[in-house]
């Protein structure tokens, strides 16, 4: 048995160098580059999209409550010592998040507002790096202190100190009446992503002091390790909740988005491997001519005594050779462009003159290799370059030696 796994590798190398028609040999090579680039294409797509996805990620779920969990209507004010019970999750602090509006001269301009106890500045390590201007620190040290994101800033025209005016609604009765309240700007920050545009941040103190807790949500806000595997934390969070109190996740806001980024990097994997299954079905125009080219070997082998079996492995081996050879080239092409992408998108650019990038929230493009990503791309290309060699080394082992001895 050995020795007949030894004889169909050995000859399938060969046959692999050594066919008459130089057709069928460039056929052969041509199915290797065309798996290669397939490969490589799909390497360098996933891993880009991966990066994009890591930094929406990053930015986006770096920023909004993770896990909200609110009391009951009834429930007296919030004390730093709420957030005890629920410290064992992740880093838990008061957090208050309401709509209002900016007035700044005759502009107006819609925000969200997240109030922030002293004891949570720590945790929002995502928005602390942003900061351009401004420290971080001065929320809790400053009444009256407010962070805006950089572009609303630079299109009001603020400055660090000046006077903002928001505008909050609070339910009064039946109605809701306006609020107008005067923060001071002591910073701004820029994340990179749509809330640079819309988010204001504000002490959770200034909240109560000034009574606006009634203009949106308050609780306690829980900063976890793993934002996507939120089910987990949300069950943790239910079962030390006390009785009434309501849980709210990142999903209720941000969660179409990701799922719409999943989906597309779903039907981008399924469009990209059209490629290489097309590549890798040229592998049954190759092994077919290899086979009508060595029909008399194959009729000699087989007067010989060789098995169906091991010229089936012949043929199969030659297509496993091609198939391996080309994903292999491939895998180590996309990598190689993945890890250099900067370099490759700057020479793009010299040669059409234009930033791809420009107008996004992206200085360059974010690429993360995922080696679960590259098994699944090499288990794939070689499992359907197999499928396309089977049917030739079928047809191989069926091969009539008195036939194709007459014909040769």
């Amino acid at each position: 048995m050995k020795l007949a796994r030894f004889t169909a590798t050995w000859i399938g190398l060969r046959y692999l160098r050594t066919q008459r028609r130089r057709f069928a040999s460039l056929i052969t090579w041509v199915s290797v580059m065309g798996l290669a680039l397939g490969v490589a294409v799909l390497v360098v797509v996933l891993s880009v999209m991966n990066g994009f996805d890591a930094e929406l990620k990053h930015r986006i779920l770096g920023l909004v409550p993770h896990l909200l969990i609110e009391p009951p209507r009834d429930h007296a004010a919030l004390e730093a010592s709420d957030a005890d019970a629920f410290a064992g999750i992740g880093p838990a602090f008061r957090a208050f998040e309401g709509q209002a509006m900016l007035a700044r001269n005759e502009g107006v301009q819609p925000l969200v507002v997240y109030g922030i106890g002293r004891e949570g500045l720590d945790a929002l390590d995502v928005l602390k790096s942003s900061v351009r201007v401004g420290r971080f620190a001065d929320l809790a040290e400053v009444p009256g202190a407010l962070f805006l994101g950089a572009p609303i800033a630079r299109h009001l025209g603020l400055s660090l100190g000046d006077a903002v005016t928001l505008v909050f609604s609070l339910p009064e009765g039946a109605s809701v009446v306006p609020r107008l309240e005067r923060f001071e700007l002591a910073g701004v920050f820029e994340v990179g992503a749509d809330l640079d545009y819309g988010l204001a941040v504000v002490s959770f103190d200034d909240i109560v002091r000034r009574r606006l807790d009634r203009a949106g949500e308050v609780g306690i806000r829980i900063v976890v390790g793993e934002p996507l595997d939120i089910d987990a934390y949300r069950a943790r969070a239910v079962a030390r909740a006390a009785p009434g109190w309501s849980v709210k996740d990142w999903r209720a806001t941000y969660g179409d988005l990701f799922r719409a980024v999943r989906t597309e990097k779903g039907m981008m994997f399924t469009l990209l491997l059209l490629i290489v299954a097309i590549a890798a079905f040229n592998i049954v125009s190759a092994q077919s001519m290899l086979v009508n080219d060595k029909r008399a070997d194959i009729a000699i082998l087989r007067t010989m005594g060789a098995a169906d079996g091991v010229v089936t492995r012949i043929v199969l081996m030659h297509g496993a050779i091609v198939a391996v050879s080309g994903v292999a080239l491939g895998l180590g092409l996309g990598l190689f462009l993945s890890y250099h992408v900067r370099e490759s998108v700057g020479a793009l650019e010299w040669l059409i003159g234009s930033r791809l990038l420009e107008g996004t929230y992206f200085d360059e493009i974010p690429v993360r290799v995922q080696w679960a990503d590259l098994a699944v791309v090499v288990g794939v290309s070689l499992a359907l370059c197999l499928v396309s060699a089977w049917s030739p080394a079928r047809r191989a082992a069926a091969v009539s030696p008195a036939e194709a001895l007459h014909d040769a």
